[in-house]
């Protein structure tokens, strides 16, 4: 199947969607308050530089995948340790993204269910998902867009009679330098996932017309997530706006109107969960990528449902001990972590730069 860039951008909606435009917010809420803005925007700056190195190491040989070339840059040894560092990285954010799952679901609609049935069930789920390949998980992407689209721009349209627009001269008179360093690191590491995309080639080109797509994409995101910040601030205030899980859909389920539109918050959750297969799946992707290189492709056929299992193992870990989640999931030594495994483009940029220029020379 052909993959165009106009899917990739859909795709890269969905994909960085997932998880940023329902976690993120009540962690900024909780940390920045009035000046989460800020975080956004310089956050969001920071993760393009991550972006745009991204694609210039992609570009080097822009039919082949960074995979098979990054040992010509970096040499066979340090190229091996990086792959494996991104494979655990995968796991262990596809674990996060299962626990998510199971708590949400848990919680509101399989109270009696235990957490170890959804957790094997969402692992076949992404098992087979992920073995049909990239082409297949953006064609996925393809048929939920217009859904996330369309539910979005409803749930936004709903929350907006219920805002108190006198907080809003607070988002100019109140701002602390530390915190919004600190928290602009925070909001990159969940931007800046652009190392994986790094595995679309060789089922597109990368090249400059790739970036722009990313980048509107990722602008997109961005438009979405400052907008449901900001309405819950202005709807809840920031004491009570911290303490929601899942800002969206408690505030469509809190509106006061009284029609069809305020019953759409099952169509959020459906959206939800297709685009948090999508995200799962194609991390595994990218792990079973690395793992197969790190073995030459012996065990090919098993190592998909031995990462699966992998990363179903940590979530149910985790299920087991709900305190240490919550730890580790707002940590900011794991948000160190993420960095620097998301700024691996940059390290292999600055590499080729340096050697190729010894070359030359």
């Amino acid at each position: 199947m052909l993959t165009t860039k106009w899917q990739l951008f859909r795709f890269t909606l969905i994909y960085l969607s997932s998880q940023v435009t329902v976690f993120l917010i009540p962690i900024l809420m909780s940390s920045s308050s009035y000046q989460g803005w800020i975080a956004l925007v310089a956050g969001f700056g920071l993760s393009l530089i991550v972006l745009m190195f991204t694609i210039h190491l992609g570009a080097l040989r822009p039919n082949q995948a960074w995979v098979d070339f990054g040992k010509d840059i970096f040499g066979k040894w340090i190229h091996r340790a990086m792959l494996l560092l991104l494979l655990c990285w995968c796991i262990y954010f596809t674990s996060f993204d299962i626990e998510n799952f199971v708590l949400f679901f848990g919680t509101n609609y399989l109270r009696d269910t235990p957490p170890l049935f959804i957790q094997c069930v969402l692992g076949l789920v992404i098992m087979y998902t992920a073995r049909l390949g990239f082409s297949t998980i953006v064609y996925m992407s393809d048929g939920i867009f217009l859904i996330f689209c369309v539910a979005t721009i409803f749930s936004l349209y709903l929350l907006l009679p219920n805002t108190d627009l006198d907080m809003l001269p607070a988002l100019v008179h109140y701002h602390n330098p530390r915190i919004a360093i600190k928290d602009s690191i925070m909001v990159t590491s969940w931007f800046a996932e652009w190392v994986v995309f790094l595995f679309v080639a060789p089922d597109l080109k990368i090249e400059a017309k790739i970036l722009k797509k990313l980048m509107l994409a990722a602008s997109c995101v961005l438009l979405i997530v400052f907008t449901s910040w900001l309405l819950t601030l202005l709807s809840f205030g920031p004491h009570l706006g911290k303490e929601l899980y899942y800002p969206l859909i408690d505030m469509v389920r809190s509106s006061y109107q009284d029609n069809l539109l305020s019953n759409i918050d099952p169509l959020l959750i459906g959206v939800w969960s297709s685009s948090m297969l999508i995200h799962s799946s194609f991390l595994i992707y990218v792990a079973f990528k690395c793992l197969s290189s790190l073995t030459k492709e012996r065990g090919k056929n098993y190592i998909i449902p031995f990462l699966t299992s992998i990363a179903v193992g940590i979530a149910y870990i985790y299920s087991r001990n709900i305190a240490d989640y919550f730890i580790h999931y707002t940590s900011y030594t794991l948000v160190i972590i993420w960095l620097v495994v998301e700024c691996i483009p940059i390290y292999y940029s600055l590499a080729a730069f340096i050697r190729f220029r010894k070359r030359a020379k």
